[in-house]
């Protein structure tokens, strides 16, 4: 592959630990809950930590949830922070949460320290999903955008793959606090490495430095004749478009770009201007969906819910569900360019729907076959459509002047979207059962397959005005 080395790779890799631990801390909770819980015994370790920490269902919703309220802050000051010290400096601020969250989640003896550990963490986890795909974008070879710009959704299944395979040997007094620790030493890692890696070429440019810029960019080339790419540089510095079609959702953010000469659609502007009140729709919608389908209700709850109908397997089955999605996710992020956006959505909708009804039928009836196998095609179904779609769909749905705006509101939206799930699954299940909750999610499928039905039109190889039928688009 032209311009692929091992020292891109290095760079890419070292900068994308922070979305693997943006996995990695949405599912670390999820197989340790009962011991952390004190719902199972053991003994203290002799640092005269607690072996565990009492907590209600609704405590410990909170505890896993405020991860989201610290992840919608760092997520919304990230690209600000990027834009002004480099993408390298920000990841190296951003590692500094990834070591200290950690540290005070593992040796935590209350919930308020454990709570502070959550919210530091998300802080830096919802800084990487802007950070890392925007230096991927930055450094990739442009006929390798695709390849490299899909690689974070996969880095990040990586993270839950992992939490959820430590999860199945140390979940038990007092190896809990060790998958807890385990996101500091992978945060160490990377603020250790990092210094060996070379700031983004591209903001380089736009930050003046164009002799730094070429030394970096031969680095990461491997070849000296890197001209022409410098060059590119800066015309689309001098043109404000440094920002625009990056692939990935969380470039949205970006909407404070100093360079961009073309006026801006404001945040404000594009939730009260009636000529954006369908793209608003949609991509508040598509955001909703893509959440309130209980999809983090698997990741962050899985075991909890399977424990009392497979017990034995409940852990296990956690892990087979974490090499599924990252499976599915590499196929799907191939398909997606073939067939489309609104198809995928549909079929992952229905899927979604009919295994989370199946899977409620397993649940209250305990048939461990149809429990099992329903929550893999659960979650499979997630990752071909609901995974993927919605924040690329939300860049393509509005012009550039209002693409930082609507990814703004629609990553909003999103953490949001999953504080409720995460904070409101406990008590709702309480209220109406373990199974019979998921039937709720089956109902919510309908909603929402008539929703994106009528309200999400086909992007896929359409300008705005062809997806909104202002033009006639030729199929």
């Amino acid at each position: 592959m032209k311009d692929v080395t091992p020292y891109l790779i290095f760079n890419v890799l070292v900068v994308s630990v922070g979305s693997l631990l943006f996995g990695y801390h949405i599912a670390e909770l999820n197989a340790p809950e009962d011991i952390i819980r004190c719902r199972k015994g053991g003994t203290s370790l002799e640092l005269d930590l607690r072996p565990c920490i009492p907590m209600s269902e609704q405590e410990f919703g909170l505890v896993t949830s405020i991860f989201s309220v610290g992840g919608l802050f760092g997520a919304v000051t990230a690209g600000s922070i990027a834009n002004k010290y480099g993408r390298k400096r920000a990841a190296l601020f951003n590692s500094a949460g990834f070591i200290i969250g950690p540290i005070l989640m593992a040796l935590a003896t209350n919930i308020t320290t454990l709570s502070i550990g959550r919210i530091i963490s998300g802080v830096s986890a919802g800084s990487s999903v802007v950070i890392a795909p925007l230096f991927i974008h930055n450094v990739a070879p442009p006929e390798h955008a695709g390849v490299f710009g899909a690689s974070t959704q996969v880095i990040i299944n990586v993270g839950i793959l992992i939490a959820q395979f430590l999860g199945l040997f140390l979940s038990s007094v007092p190896y809990w606090r060790v998958i807890l620790g385990v996101g500091g030493l992978i945060g160490l890692a990377q603020l250790v490495l990092l210094p060996f890696c070379v700031e983004s070429p591209k903001w380089l440019v736009s930050a003046g430095e164009r002799d730094l810029a070429r030394r970096c960019l031969a680095k990461l080339r491997g070849r000296p004749d890197i001209e022409d790419e410098i060059t590119t540089y800066s015309r689309e510095t001098n043109h404000g478009s440094i920002h625009d079609e990056d692939p990935d959702p969380s470039q949205g953010l970006l909407d404070n770009a100093t360079h961009n000469n073309t006026p801006q659609v404001t945040i404000y502007e594009f939730l009260t201007n009636v000529e954006y009140r369908r793209q608003l729709i949609a991509v508040v919608g598509i955001m909703i969906a893509q959440q309130f389908m209980g999809i983090n209700v698997i990741i962050m709850y899985g075991v909890s819910i399977l424990k009392d109908i497979i017990p034995r397997g409940a852990y296990l089955i956690n892990v087979i569900i974490s090499l599924l999605n990252l499976f599915v996710t590499a196929i799907a992020a191939k398909m997606i360019d073939r067939v489309g956006r609104k198809t995928p959505l549909l079929v992952s909708i229905t899927g979604m729907g009919i295994f989370s009804a199946l899977l409620g039928i397993g649940i209250v009836f305990k048939i461990q076959l149809l429990s099992g196998v329903s929550t893999l095609l659960f979650v499979s179904s997630f990752a071909i459509g609901l995974g993927p779609l919605p924040f690329m769909i939300a860049s393509e749905l509005v012009g550039h002047d209002a693409v930082g705006a609507a990814q703004s509101v629609g990553l909003t939206t999103n953490w949001l979207a999953t504080f409720a799930v995460a904070y409101g699954f406990p008590t709702l299940r309480l209220v109406v059962g373990n199974g019979q909750v998921f039937f709720i999610f089956g109902i919510l499928s309908v909603f929402f397959f008539l929703f994106v039905s009528k309200n999400i039109p086909e992007t896929k190889g359409r300008t705005v005005d062809e997806v909104w039928g202002l033009t006639q688009h030729a199929d």
